[in-house]
């Protein structure tokens, strides 16, 4: 059999060891890497430097194909040398020869090629070149090896990587085996869920991009996931299924689940956040804290084959129970089981957050498919990713800290506080709280820089300082800053704002669609789809950047009849009008449920108008209803509990009081009698604050739809998830009544789906008998 590998990638496996530590993850670590082999490289020929080396050699009746670029290759008094430079933020002094194996590795596989076609030498130097991050402060090894000499350890390193890559290799294969003999797990298809799966099915083949807005009901999660399985052509093809929350996460582990039991052998890993799958007290990356850092590459081999020789699919509890069998940090376990899975579930910031994104898939054009669950929620989401920012204060303390402490550290922190200064001057002068501005100050940009080489450095010389913890929080704020600053064109805006004695600076992005849409090229196709992916066109502008790509709609699977539909359009729910609207509301609100006992959630467009209507609601029922309410922060326990009230049968009426647009307006399940009716108060216009308005500016600046998109399509959105949440299933029924006198407007009728079309309008509770 013929094997075409990297070099670098063969003994990165066999000999990795070590601690996860600082130096693994910091985020200029490359950068400075590049940076300090150049330096070095400039003290020699060009054609030294970067020599490319290919050489096949046979393993066990193996054809394999070796290839690599070494860093240096000189001759010297007849002498040939291999050059291989490692920069570190280690101490130099503290370096011993043969401490690293992995880094001399490299080098003795290209200095045994260069012996394999060059006969007539009788040896070879190789030359491990250890610098700081400058590339100023070097410490070099030489050693000298003959053929012989190599061949053993040549040999013996491409055993143990070849045995491995063969496990992996037969895995692949049986994975597309099994994914053309796969049948629909379910039997017969949902309604509609065929065409669904159809589409999926031909954009992946025709490497297209597919908007799809299919209503509850018809099985998105596996109308796309199985389609994606069988459109599968590659050895190492991966189906990437990327949710906004925790829930979309656990419905695509159930699908997958469901296909794996029905036949098709592959892996399937879900990447959950390191915050949430710690195993210490605290999330603190540092191997003298914890023993899962402590020798991390020195198990991670073992751990991962142990997990993927014995499982097939790993969810954060598997994981964590092989992390710890292991002791190997779990986060980390779970991008290593990535790597070799077929199939990953996790956020979409592991694909579309610059500082997040998984590299290793999506940093160059791959043969991958990304399922983009609930698309809706991207755009706001992908704003924060493309968004950053700094605060006075933290730069403030730090000064305070280090202005004696450290000449050039204190001096770099008071540079840039002094920026701060001069924009709360600016806030206090033009009597602002908050200014936005088109261009960036590039002033800020350049301190920031300073700032953050400097504290490289101040880390690197004083890795045990008691104040590392706030150095390392502001290390990476500063390179997040910087990192969005790259991106900056005129789909950002430069934000200050003060908050008593405090500057917060921000890189704000309006429109992140150009870099969603950059994300997507790289891979073979990408689909996106929810339930209220509508209007598609808007959709198409703020996700895909107007590129070229499919756009379906799928009607509901389910009787209109069984959803009774209302439109209430006498009554305004306007900021202006909501004290006079309080009575009219709990008059709607106890008509509709008192008519049939059950469950029923009214939302409404924020916190201060809920509990003004729930307070009057309470007086007005007494105690012949149960009345609950969401409170403003509620953990995750709490939030168990609130849907917990919803009872199959309850022995009275439950109306539950909820934010529209918040954790129980979307993605969550009341199936059956647990949940009959919902009233929506509003159009769920998004609050009028600065960062909305600017947004409403860019709009129409750029597509002459300020609003919207920055208000009617956003809120109705919300509109339409919180409708979804009463029928679930093709056995369900109940009432949704819409109450605000906005939804009569052309602008408003037009957005109705056409699920929708059989809404009956009324001024009045009482109007034909209905409710």
């Amino acid at each position: 059999m013929m094997v075409r590998k990297g070099i670098k990638e063969v003994v990165s496996y066999v000999y990795q060891q070590g601690d996860l530590n600082l130096e693994y993850f910091q985020a200029n670590r490359a950068q400075y890497g590049t940076k300090a082999h150049q330096i070095i490289q400039e003290h020699y020929l060009e054609e030294e430097c970067e020599v490319y080396l290919e050489h096949v050699l046979n393993i066990d009746g193996h054809e394999v194909h070796l290839s690599g670029r070494m860093d240096l290759l000189l001759e010297r008094d007849g002498r040939w040398i291999v050059g291989e430079i490692k920069s570190t933020t280690r101490r130099l002094e503290m370096i011993e020869e043969n401490d690293r194996p992995a880094h001399y590795a490299q080098a003795k596989f290209y200095a045994y090629l260069l012996l394999c076609q060059h006969l007539d030498w009788e040896d070879i130097t190789v030359r491990l070149i250890y610098c700081d991050l400058d590339g100023i402060n070097q410490r070099s090894f030489d050693q000298v090896y003959t053929k012989e000499m190599l061949e053993p350890f040549v040999n013996k390193t491409m055993k143990v990587y070849l045995e491995w890559y063969f496990i992996l290799l037969r895995s692949m294969e049986l994975k597309l085996k099994t994914a053309k003999t796969l049948q629909f797990p379910f039997g017969d298809f949902r309604a509609y869920q065929r065409e669904l799966a159809g589409a999926v099915y031909q954009c992946v083949k025709q490497k297209k991009r597919l908007l799809l807005r299919a209503p509850t009901g018809i099985g998105k999660t596996m109308g796309t996931i199985f389609p994606s399985i069988k459109a599968l052509n590659e050895h190492e093809q991966k189906i990437f299924y990327l949710t906004a929350k925790t829930i979309g996460r656990r419905v695509a582990e159930k699908a997958f689940e469901k296909c794996l039991a029905n036949g098709w052998h592959a892996k399937v890993t879900t990447i959950t956040a390191k915050e949430k799958i710690c195993l210490m007290d605290e999330v603190k990356c540092d191997p003298s804290y914890c023993p899962y850092a402590k020798g991390y590459f020195d198990r991670i081999n073992v751990a991962t084959k142990d997990l993927f020789e014995s499982e097939m699919l790993y969810t954060k509890e598997q994981i964590v129970n092989y992390a710890k069998k292991h002791c190997v940090c779990p986060f980390e376990y779970s991008l290593a089981m990535a790597s070799i899975s077929d199939a990953v579930i996790g956020d979409y910031n592991y694909m579309f957050d610059p500082r997040a994104y998984l590299r290793r898939f999506f940093d160059e054009p791959s043969p991958h498919i990304a399922l983009i669950d609930e698309a809706h929620n991207l755009y706001d989401r992908a704003c924060e990713m493309y968004s950053a920012s700094l605060n006075k204060s933290v730069i403030e303390e730090m000064h305070r800290l280090f202005k004696k402490r450290n000449q050039t550290l204190g001096k770099a922190l008071g540079a840039l506080k002094l920026k701060f200064i001069e924009y709360g001057h600016e806030l206090e002068e033009s009597n602002s709280y908050d200014l936005f501005k088109k261009d960036i100050d590039q002033l800020l940009l350049n301190k920031s820089k300073r700032l953050l080489e400097v504290l490289e450095k101040y880390l690197y010389n004083y890795p045990e300082t008691e104040y590392k913890p706030q150095l390392t929080a502001l290390y990476f704020d500063l390179n997040q800053f910087l990192r969005i600053a790259d991106f900056y064109n005129d789909s950002f805006r430069f934000r200050y704002e003060r908050d008593g004695a405090n500057v917060k600076v921000s890189i704000v992005c309006l429109n992140p669609s150009l870099y969603l849409s950059e994300r997507m090229e790289r891979v073979r196709s990408s689909i996106l789809f929810s339930a209220t992916l509508h209007p598609l066109s808007y959709y198409h502008t703020v996700l895909l950047h107007d590129e070229s790509c499919e756009q379906i709609f799928l009607p509901s699977p389910f009787e209109r009849e069984h959803l009774s539909l209302y439109v209430h359009h006498g009554i305004s729910t306007k900021f202006k009008f909501r004290h006079q609207s309080v009575g009219a509301l709990i008059s709607v609100i106890y008509h509709v449920t008192q008519r049939q006992k059950g469950n029923y959630l009214v939302f409404f467009p924020s916190y201060h108008y809920l509990e003004m209507v729930y307070e009057a609601y309470e007086q007005l029922v007494g105690d012949q209803q149960v009345t609950l309410k969401q409170e403003r922060e509620m953990n995750e326990a709490e939030r168990d509990l609130f849907l917990s009230s919803f009872e199959e049968d309850p022995q009275q009426t439950l109306v539950a009081f909820a934010v529209l647009g918040g954790v129980f307006s979307e993605g969550i399940d009341l199936v059956g009698h647990r949940l009959i009716g919902s009233i929506i108060v509003g159009v769920g216009l998004p609050q009028i604050n600065p960062l909305t308005e600017q947004r409403r500016l860019y709009f129409e600046q750029t597509f002459n739809k300020g609003y919207l998109f920055a208000y009617v399509y956003p809120g109705f959105n919300k509109v339409m998830q919180a409708v979804g949440r009463v029928i679930r299933t093709e056995t369900d029924k109940g009432i949704v009544v819409m109450i605000d006198d906005r939804y009569i407007e052309p602008t408003y009728l037009s957005l109705f789906p056409y699920e929708w079309q059989h809404a009956k309008f009324l001024t009045n509770v009482m109007s034909n008998g209905s409710f």
